[in-house]
């Protein structure tokens, strides 16, 4: 018999709510308080509800259907939260790559999301996307992104696996090439220093070239730091809204 239940509307507004808050940046930290989750998921699903178009029937003879249509909900939403997530990712990934060339990758600090290792600049780069992100109101931004959903993908609408996957691949791969991009003008600094620490290890045979050399390279490093800090702001940013740019079209498949 298929029909519709209020109460059963209401956690299958919630899973999609809870799939967002699962993978999302920031609301998916460890540090972010788990009764915090809770809470923001049940009253932004009482607030929803009214709005949201529950003219869904479905079976409720047997829990299986049911639970199809839950996961579904709840994968929706762990696709909307992962779109922002691959870009911060992608945001730890150039601080690696900078922390390799400047020798910085044999020291690590906790990084805040998920309490893993992570390198000195991965963190200062989270940091800076954080509260860019936080600054813009890109939480509030995200929210409404998923409020926006349910008037574009009904509630019982299944993931278009096919699109959504090579949607992914394109911001995989969108994502590594701003990341090598952000690192870009490190690597080609540290490889200057590189050649000048070569032609004075030939001009001067004598001189310990590796005592030199890791000053040296750090020396370079924070320079650069220090010039192209004005334009992080701009970075991130654009970074950030190209994963609501992603969102959008994700949300338009509907």
């Amino acid at each position: 018999m298929e029909v519709s239940i209020p109460l059963l509307n209401i956690f299958l507004i919630a899973g999609r709510f809870t799939g967002m808050i699962v993978t999302a940046p920031i609301f998916g930290s460890r540090n972010y308080p788990v009764p915090m989750k809770i809470g923001l998921v049940f009253f932004t699903t009482i607030l929803v509800y009214p709005f949201v178009d529950t003219t869904i029937s479905y079976d409720v003879s047997t829990f299986l259907a049911f639970g199809m249509l839950l996961m579904n909900e709840l994968m929706i939403g762990l696709f909307i939260g992962l779109i922002l997530s691959v870009f911060f990712n992608f945001i730890y990934f150039s601080g690696d790559i900078i922390d390799h060339e400047l020798g910085y990758s044999i020291v690590s600090v906790i990084n805040p999301l998920d309490e893993s290792q992570i390198p000195i600049t991965s963190n200062v780069f989270y940091v800076f996307s954080t509260l860019i992100f936080l600054m813009l109101n890109m939480h509030h931004e995200l929210i409404t992104a998923l409020i926006v959903s349910f008037s574009r993908i009904g509630l019982g609408s299944f993931l278009k696996i096919s699109e959504s996957l090579g949607m992914l691949i394109e911001i995989v791969q969108q994502s590594f090439v701003i990341g090598l991009q952000i690192a870009a003008p490190f690597v080609i600094s540290i490889l200057i220093a590189n050649i000048i620490l070569g032609l004075l290890s030939k001009a001067m045979p004598g001189m310990n070239i590796f005592v030199l050399g890791m000053p040296f390279k750090i020396f370079f490093g924070l320079l650069l730091f220090i010039i192209l800090m004005p334009f992080m702001y701009e970075i991130f940013s654009n970074i950030l809204d190209y994963g609501f740019y992603y969102i959008k079209e994700f949300i338009n498949f509907y």
